[in-house]
Parts: C-alpha cells; sequence; structure tokens
C-alpha cells in the first residue's frame, strides 16, 4: 500500500490528503442535520426534508459556480475563497441558536462545499494529466475515507456539544486552506513542466503530420505567416465548429447516464431507509450498511481493480458495467424482505459506485479542452447533486402510487436508460476534433 501511496506526484497525495481532511470535516453536518433541526430547533422532519433539498440545489449552485470561476477568475483564488467562507460559515453555525440563520448559513456550506468538487477534480487533471482513471480515483476514495471519518466522529462530537461539530469543521476547513497554500508553491512548477512536456509533444506532432495538423487554433494563428498556415487555421476552426454541438450532445449523454444512476443510489437513504424500518429492521442495522459501504470503497480497491482488468478494459466497459451493476442490485431488492438480501443489495451497489463515479469525471476531463477543466468538472457535480435532489422525490412518488416492488422494479428499468447514454455518448467523441470542440473561455483577469 505504501509503494503504490508513494508512486503518485507529490502534489497528488498533497491533494488527497486535502480531499480526505474537506470531506471528514463537511461530514461530521450532513449526518445530524436532520437531527438538529428536529430535537435542537424543534422544527417538524418535513422542513427538515425540505431544507436537505435545499443545500442540494445550493451544492448545485455552487458546484457550477466553482468550475466557472476556477476556468474564469484562478485556481488558487477559487480554492481561497471557497476554503475561507467554509470556514467562516462553519464557525457562524456553531453560535447560531436562530432557524432562520441557521437555513442561510445552511444553504451557504452547501455552497461552499459544492465549490470544492470541481475543483479538486479540475486539479488532478492538471497536475497528473496522464493519471487518467486513477487519479480521479484517488479522490473519489479520499473523499469516501472523510465522509466515514467524519460520519464516526459527529456523533461523538454531537454528545458533547452539536456546537463542537461545526467548529471542528472549521478547524478542519482551516487546515485545508493552508494546505493549499502549501500546494500552490508546486503547483506553478509541475504546471510548468506539465505545459513544456504538452507543447514538446505538439512539436513532434505538427514535425510527424505536417504544418499546422493538429496544433490548436491560437498556435495556428501564430504560425500562419503564409498563405498555408493560415489555410490550415481556417480548416482547423471550421472543424471545431462543426464539431462543438456533438461535444455537448456527448457531454450531455454522460451527464444523463450519471444523472440516472445517482437518482437509484438516492434512494438508499430516503425511501429503502424508511422501508427497512417499516420491515423491523432497526436503525443501527441500517447504519452497518453505510460502514460496509465505506469499508469496501476503502478495503475493495484491488477487486475493482482486478475487475477492471478482466471486464472493463476500457472507461465505456467501466461505465457500462457499473450500470448494469445498479439494475442488479435493485432487482436483488425486489426478491428480499430480510436483512441479508439488503446487505447484499448494498454491496452490490457499492461495487457498481466504485465503476461509475470516478469514471464520469474521468471522461470529462478527457473531454475538456485547456480552459474549460473547472467547468466541465462543476457540470459533473452539479448533475450528481441534481440526482440527488430529484431522487428521494420521484421515489417517493413511485413508492406510493407501485409500492415497494414496483419502485424497485422501476429503479431497476431506469437504470437501462443509464446504459443506453453510457452505450452512445462514444458516437460522438471519436472523431479528432472533438477535444478543441469546446472552445476554452477569454480570462476576465489575471
Amino acid at each position: 500500500m505504501s509503494r503504490l501511496w508513494n508512486s503518485y506526484p507529490r502534489s497528488i497525495r498533497l491533494l488527497a490528503v486535502a480531499a480526505v481532511i474537506h470531506s471528514t470535516g463537511m461530514a461530521c453536518i450532513w449526518p445530524l442535520v436532520t437531527i438538529y433541526i428536529h430535537d435542537f430547533l424543534g422544527k417538524p422532519l418535513t422542513v427538515a426534508g425540505v431544507l436537505l433539498m435545499l443545500n442540494q440545489g445550493a451544492y448545485l449552485i455552487g458546484s457550477l459556480t466553482g468550475g466557472v470561476l476556477f476556468d474564469r477568475w484562478g485556481k488558487m483564488r477559487t480554492v481561497y475563497a471557497a476554503t475561507a467562507g467554509a470556514v467562516a460559515v462553519a464557525v457562524a453555525l456553531g453560535f447560531t441558536t436562530s432557524f432562520h440563520t441557521y437555513t442561510v448559513l445552511l444553504l451557504l456550506n452547501g455552497f461552499f462545499s459544492g465549490i470544492m468538487f470541481p475543483v479538486l477534480n479540475a486539479l488532478i487533471g492538471l497536475l497528473w494529466p496522464d493519471g487518467g482513471r486513477k487519479g480521479l480515483n484517488t479522490v473519489y476514495v479520499a473523499l469516501n475515507i472523510g465522509v466515514a471519518i467524519g460520519s464516526a466522529s459527529a456523533g461523538m462530537l454531537a454528545s458533547i456539544s452539536f456546537a463542537w461539530t461545526f467548529f471542528g469543521n472549521a478547524a478542519l476547513q482551516l487546515a485545508v486552506l493552508f494546505l493549499f497554500i502549501f500546494l500552490s508553491r508546486t503547483v506553478d512548477l509541475e504546471r510548468g513542466q506539465e505545459k513544456e512536456g504538452r507543447l514538446v509533444a505538439a512539436s513532434a506532432k505538427h514535425t510527424e503530420e505536417g504544418e499546422g495538423a493538429q496544433l490548436p487554433a491560437a498556435g495556428l494563428a501564430e504560425k500562419a505567416g503564409g498563405s498555408k498556415g493560415a489555410a490550415a487555421a481556417m480548416a482547423t476552426d471550421a472543424a471545431q465548429a462543426a464539431g462543438r454541438p456533438m461535444a455537448w450532445l456527448a457531454l450531455g449523454l454522460l451527464s444523463a447516464g450519471l444523472l440516472v444512476c445517482w437518482i437509484i443510489y438516492s434512494q438508499w437513504t430516503t425511501v429503502l431507509s424508511a422501508y427497512m424500518q417499516s420491515l423491523g429492521i432497526t436503525l443501527r442495522e441500517y447504519s452497518l450498511l453505510w460502514t460496509l459501504n465505506g469499508a469496501l470503497i476503502l478495503f475493495g480497491q484491488p477487486f475493482i481493480s482486478w475487475v477492471i482488468r478482466h471486464f472493463a478494459r476500457t472507461l465505456k466497459a467501466q461505465l457500462l458495467l457499473g450500470a448494469y451493476v445498479f439494475s442488479l442490485s435493485m432487482l436483488i431488492l425486489s426478491q428480499t424482505t430480510v436483512y441479508a438480501g439488503f446487505f447484499v443489495a448494498m454491496f452490490v451497489i457499492t461495487l457498481g459506485e466504485m465503476l461509475v463515479w470516478p469514471a464520469v469525471p474521468t471522461i470529462a476531463a478527457e473531454l475538456s479542452p485547456p480552459g474549460r477543466e473547472g467547468f466541465i468538472q462543476g457540470l459533473i457535480g452539479g448533475v450528481g447533486s441534481g440526482g440527488r435532489m430529484v431522487g428521494p422525490l420521484m421515489g417517493a412518488v413511485i413508492f406510493e402510487a407501485l409500492g415497494a416492488n414496483g419502485m424497485v422494479y422501476f429503479m431497476a428499468a431506469l437504470a437501462l436508460v443509464a446504459v443506453a447514454c453510457f452505450t452512445v455518448y462514444t458516437s460522438f467523441v471519436k472523431r479528432p476534433e472533438m477535444k478543441a470542440a469546446l472552445p476554452a473561455p477569454e480570462k476576465l483577469g489575471s
């Protein structure tokens, strides 16, 4: 394990540590939101449910905003603003006893947390461009380690005082801020090396394929001293204009498949938890399922790597296998009313999660042109948040109309929609101009 850890670039290891700390702090808050609103602030459970939905909406807005700021305002500026904002909100939460103030602060907490998702994924792609799925999987595992640690710590802190959960989060987000300040000293150096490597590769391709063959339009404009260079620049611009709708369609299909998977997954935190209690399964047994989920994500990486090597050698195959596994988990639930069946279904859907969640941002990073990494990752993060918003309501409506079996059968069939999206999206990314199809934005300032 230590050898594998040391094989990662130093900046990636620091980024993974930052992801663990950030996720640990945030996980000190969200498991106790319902209890805090109901027991401490004296509001009904329906109010807590509405606030959780609004919190996901704030996360969605933060994810999209973070992506745009990352590309246009500056990478480190976005990081510093998000972490400083998270610290301030966490401290304020520790002192407030007003429901209305708590509501505003909870939404701000979701907003700043949402900003960090595209930042972490985009930085992985920039600092380790050759890492591929390995790099994004590192962040995925790190975030889940933080969730496991934070969820376990939240109860202990809350037993002292609810305020300590907020202050604990503030201290951890402050540590993240200082860690990113330290990381920024190496980021410019590594990006410089990466940029140099790209220039060498572009120069080699330029030499092999002929003048102006695959260079970006800006480079062609500089080369276009003669009519041959100008013609090549015009041809490349035309190719980009033709490919742009196709690139967005590919991302749209990828996002639609991810949205469906999140809708299915969110049933475990909402409808299925209530259904399990109606069957006499205790909250402690339900919580144990999430312990299984976290343990499998952490310790099951060698197994999932073996599965990928033998059954899903491409990212497309990884997505398709994951979507089929999501469907299988729902079919298992349709055949059981005992705890062992739920245990097996959680095991299966966790395997699907381990296949799909890291693969989508990896593919999105490959589709992202220089200068749009943050926006694309923000879009992916926003889609996940959208699924967590829509899923509980959709599941509840179907559960009320069709019952438990009808709901899980519907979700099993819905997973096939994700299969269709993941199957078709590659039809729009095989063209050589697709990487450059999404235009890079102009800087809004240094």
